[in-house]
């Protein structure tokens, strides 16, 4: 397993890290993984570039430069395709992504297949509104085979799931094992019969030392992870994202999070004690090439490897 904290990605593009589909989370991104039909023609490139050079602090759009810097939807949704056929031999359709903010596992989601729906809940309708105007005018009848709730993510949906994902460790909002167990409870109940439930995992020696690490996102934008505390005795985590730009302008603080930070077998103690019928533990391989790199594959890995920071997923089978 990689010790390096990098974005999750394709098999095709390697590396690993956190990230977080609602504004929320770290790592690089990759482009040489797109989907064909979000691949930019050259002059769209050369456009891109010079508007990079002239962005700043004052009119970037944070939303943009998080998902430019963070978002890995297809390497995500190709993951919850494979984890579902794992158990039940057949693609899942119906989608329900928890604290969906900018909702673009759902457009990814979308976009693989005509006879699939989704459904998005978050309690910031800012996010979601971002999404609508800039995720889903390239899928096919998108906002049509779409909803979205601004409710609590223990709120049941309109259709049972085939498929609930909370990405981007954003259930380490919960503090206490008191709610979490109650977030899981919902979760169970509210899938269909034989769903699954995917949660991504952060992990290492390195995820709680207070540091910063920096990534250069092209343009002369750099976007800055930001481990700023972490409290042994209580688990309270906290972080920050920022974003610094080429004219030395930043824009600080573009998100902040308050969580818990929870270990692995804290998360899969608890999903059993709700229910579940199975929980796997998905890490990612080493590039073979280089050591302090991932292959993109994860697979299920009941021991692991102690890099300094890992990522990998969670699935909890009804």
């Amino acid at each position: 397993m990689p010790s390096t904290t990098k974005q999750k990605k394709s098999p095709a593009e390697g590396g690993k890290g956190p990230k977080n589909s609602s504004g929320k989370g770290k790592g690089p991104k990759a482009n040489s993984g797109k989907r064909a039909s979000q691949a930019k023609s050259p002059e769209d490139k050369k456009d891109g570039r010079k508007r990079d050079r002239r962005m700043n602090a004052k009119n970037a759009d944070r939303y943009e430069l998080y998902q430019r810097a963070v978002n890995s939807p297809d390497a995500d949704i190709d993951f919850l395709d494979k984890a579902y056929r794992h158990y039940r031999g057949k693609d899942p359709l119906h989608f329900r992504e928890d604290f969906c903010g900018t909702s673009a596992l759902c457009a990814e989601w979308l976009s693989r297949a005509p006879e699939r729906t989704a459904e998005g809940v978050d309690l910031d309708p800012e996010p979601i509104e971002w999404g609508k105007r800039h995720n889903f005018g390239g899928v096919e009848d998108g906002m049509e085979r779409m909803t979205w709730h601004v409710a609590d993510v223990r709120s049941k949906v309109n259709k049972r799931p085939d498929v609930t994902a909370a990405q981007n460790f954003s259930y380490w909002c919960f503090y206490t094992r008191k709610d979490l167990l109650a977030y899981f409870q919902s979760v169970r109940e509210d899938l269909a019969d034989g769903g699954i439930f995917v949660l991504d995992l952060y992990g290492g020696p390195e995820a709680t030392i207070e540091q910063e690490e920096i990534r250069e996102l092209g343009g002369g934008i750099q976007y800055v992870w930001d481990q700023r505390e972490y409290h042994p005795s209580t688990g309270r985590y906290f972080t920050a994202i920022h974003f610094r730009f080429r004219d030395g302008s930043i824009m600080e603080n573009a998100f902040e999070y308050e969580w818990r930070y929870w270990t692995i077998n804290e998360i899969r103690d608890v999903l059993y004690e709700v229910g579940f019928a199975d929980v796997s533990t998905w890490l990612e391989g080493t590039d073979p090439e280089d050591e302090e790199e991932g292959d993109g594959n994860y697979e299920i890995d009941e021991v692991g490897e102690n890099c300094q920071a890992w990522l990998g997923y969670l699935v909890a089978a009804k």
